[in-house]
């Protein structure tokens, strides 16, 4: 299992990408075992945020990546061969997405030290990605954790 963690600007709009888990890989398909968030901050609105996830089919161009590598891995024992990253807001490039997929959130007062943990088990195949997307009021900066596995 790997584990990924960076911390996500707040998106520009709602709607845009908060995170995105992309795998560049041609034939490994990675799974999401959890995905985490924990807010820094009070979302634009101060009221509610929502939280989606969308299948994404193009990388887009994020303003930050965490590329994982040995020291990732819960063993220490090997890279993630997929090439798996995690990509942060803010995007210059928003990354093609689909329609949402579950499970969604909304949080009411989504402000700092508030946080969600999502018990995934969605698989991300060879050349797509599974973006975290801001919704509604849009939401605040945050910390990003994301649980994967390899092609199993």
């Amino acid at each position: 299992m790997y584990v990924l963690v960076g911390n996500a600007a707040q998106p520009a709009v709602s709607s845009d990408p908060v995170a995105q888990v992309w795998n560049p890989h041609s034939t490994h398909r990675c799974r999401l075992v959890r995905l985490a968030v924990a807010a820094d901050g009070v979302g634009t609105s101060g009221n509610f945020s929502s939280i989606l996830f969308r299948r994404s089919t193009a990388r887009g161009t994020a303003g930050s990546t965490v590329t994982p590598d040995i020291d990732h891995h819960s063993e220490r024992a090997i890279a993630p061969p997929s090439g798996v990253v995690l990509d942060l807001a803010a995007f210059s490039v928003l990354p093609t997405m689909g329609s949402s997929i579950g499970p969604g959130a909304i949080i009411s007062r989504f402000a700092g030290g508030t946080g969600l943990i999502f018990a995934l088990g969605v698989v991300v195949p060879p050349g797509t990605g599974l973006v975290l997307e801001s919704g509604g009021n849009g939401m605040p900066a945050c910390r990003i954790t994301v649980e994967a596995e390899e092609d199993w």
